[in-house]
């Protein structure tokens, strides 16, 4: 099984990544960790926020990869060109389901979408 997460801004809460990363070892799945910048400006702030999800170990092996382009396309085209079985993304700072972001992926992949929540 191939789990795909997003991160976002520049560096992620390590909150998050460890829950995320407990998800991927409970299912014995590979993590599939993306990072989506908007321009080449922004690369060494994507790079860095990868680093937070680098783990000592053999499991879940961890695949980090950044991408530049439009958030919403890119996760659903990555998740796609990666065969991933699941996506997993963060619900907003509200806890809100309907978020654009969150719609706008499950309209462009058949791939599962799981919404988890803030957890900073």
């Amino acid at each position: 099984m191939k789990i795909m997460v997003t991160t976002a801004g520049s560096l992620p809460a390590k909150k998050k990544a460890d829950y995320l990363v407990a998800i991927a070892e409970r299912a014995q799945a590979q993590l599939v960790v993306l990072h989506v910048v908007e321009s080449q400006d922004e690369y060494e702030d994507g790079q860095q926020a990868l680093t937070i999800y680098q783990r000592r170990g053999t499991m879940p092996k961890i695949r980090p990869i950044l991408r530049i382009g439009p958030l919403t396309e890119t996760i659903a085209r990555t998740a796609e060109e990666e065969a991933i079985d699941l996506i997993i993304l963060g619900l907003d700072e509200r806890g809100d389901i309907s978020s654009a972001i969150s719609r706008e992926v499950m309209s462009k992949t058949e791939i599962p979408v799981l919404l988890v929540p803030n957890l900073d």
